[in-house]
């Protein structure tokens, strides 16, 4: 069993259930599924939640965290921020400790998202913080990311965590940061000591294109997810300072193999396993 490797994104493309995350996890020998509000979760349903948690505990399968993709500024912010709240509630049903929230759904147009930079971070750090508040009374802490343009890169979220002043909890997302044109390294030297969870993904960063799967960069760049491995993130560099500061929490793995050849999902766990030495 690989104690701290978990699955965010199902494993193959054919993969279109929690369900069959779950079966995977038990079969490959991983020991945590984290949980994004799609597929069974595309509704924070707490019956569905109830026979999930049942179905992986039978499985001997944990959900390490529970993700919700959110806009939480501008139009229908409000509504949003009550969804996450349910989703809370899935969370807590689930026996997850974590939940993870985007702030902002825009990460492919900084052009969309950098006009409104004074007011969306406002917006985006009241949400937080009320979020935060109805997640400490059910016991859940809520976690995020370097994620996006306004909440990504060491000087924005260094900005991020003083507003919210609240106790929350990072997730160290290994290839978002090069949307801020810098790398996981800047971030751990920076956030350390607050990481509770890890998102493990690969990228390269190009100067031109910018096909399927592209994210433009702050610094008018071009991201794109490789697959574990292939790409430019100092993997190893970067769990050493994870396990050096005593870290040991999950490591997600936010990949998925290219076709449904099961071999891939070998190849993954592999070279994951192999980085941190479970």
């Amino acid at each position: 069993m690989n104690q701290k490797i978990g699955f965010y994104t199902p494993p193959l493309p054919s993969m279109r259930s929690y369900r069959a995350t779950v079966d995977a996890a038990a079969e490959y020998g991983v020991s945590a599924v984290e949980a994004l509000n799609i597929y069974e979760f595309a509704t924070p349903d707490l019956e569905v939640a109830r026979e999930m948690r049942a179905y992986a505990d039978s499985k001997n399968v944990q959900f390490s965290c529970f993700s919700v993709f959110c806009n939480l500024v501008g139009d229908g912010a409000e509504q949003a921020i009550e969804k996450v709240k349910a989703y809370v509630d899935v969370a807590a049903v689930l026996g997850s400790p974590y939940v993870h929230h985007t702030i902002v759904c825009e990460t492919e147009f900084p052009e969309k998202i950098l006009p409104f930079q004074k007011e969306y971070f406002e917006q985006g750090v009241h949400a937080v913080r009320e979020i935060y508040d109805y997640a400490q009374e059910r016991g859940i802490k809520t976690i995020f990311e370097d994620q996006g343009y306004l909440f990504n890169g060491v000087k924005n979220f260094r900005r991020f965590l003083n507003e919210v002043d609240r106790d929350i909890g990072v997730v160290a997302d290994f290839g978002n940061i090069a949307q801020a044109g810098e790398n996981i390294i800047d971030f751990l030297k920076a956030f350390l000591p607050y990481v509770r969870h890890v998102h493990i993904k690969d990228v390269i960063v190009k100067d031109e294109g910018c096909g399927k799967g592209c994210l433009k960069t702050l610094d008018k760049r071009f991201m794109y997810e490789v697959p574990l491995g292939e790409g430019e993130v100092p993997m190893k560099e970067a769990v050493a300072m994870l396990q050096a500061a005593g870290y040991n929490g999950f490591y997600s793995l936010e990949s998925r193999g290219q076709t449904d050849d099961s071999s891939e999902i070998v190849k993954m766990l592999r070279f994951a396993t192999d980085l941190i030495g479970a």
